[in-house]
């Protein structure tokens, strides 16, 4: 969870709008006939309790017709995700969130930790509105595995 509910807040397009962020990379490359960002090595992006780590980061935006500000239209973290938030963690090999469907892809021995529990398997697919959640096992036969704390 850490990598895929912190990419999903962070990159959630009313998100971006409300409060400002910050990107700290080794190297920052803006492609504007893309409408593409690319941020390389040790990236840290933070906006108000959370935080996203990944070797990589390329983000896709699109300008809104209505208010002329640019919004975000999909983000890919590569290497080493890592996502925290106030109530959850997440990490995977790799994580792709795309905001008009609010679905955030994990992959790579990705897994999720909140209140409820912890999840892991080789895909995991969140939706950051509905919080419906898929868990997939991966091509190796690995089963997916759901940890329900009953304590809480």
């Amino acid at each position: 969870m850490r990598a895929g509910i912190f990419l999903l807040c962070l990159l959630l397009p009313h998100a971006l709008l409300a409060e400002p962020m910050t990107v700290d990379a080794d190297k920052f490359v803006l492609v504007q006939d893309k409408q593409q960002v690319d941020f390389f090595g040790h990236v840290v992006i933070k906006r108000d309790d959370m935080i996203l780590r990944a070797d990589k980061v390329r983000v896709w935006y699109q300008e809104d017709k209505a208010t002329g500000k640019k919004v975000l239209k999909q983000a890919e973290a590569i290497g080493h995700v890592d996502i925290d938030t106030e109530d959850s963690k997440g990490k995977s090999d790799y994580a792709l969130f795309t905001a008009n469907s609010n679905i955030l892809v994990m992959k790579g021995d990705a897994f999720m930790v909140s209140k409820q529990g912890k999840v892991e398997g080789e895909h995991i697919t969140y939706n950051t509105v509905t919080k419906d959640t898929k868990v997939v096992g991966g091509e190796s036969g690995k089963q997916v595995r759901f940890t329900f704390d009953e304590a809480q």
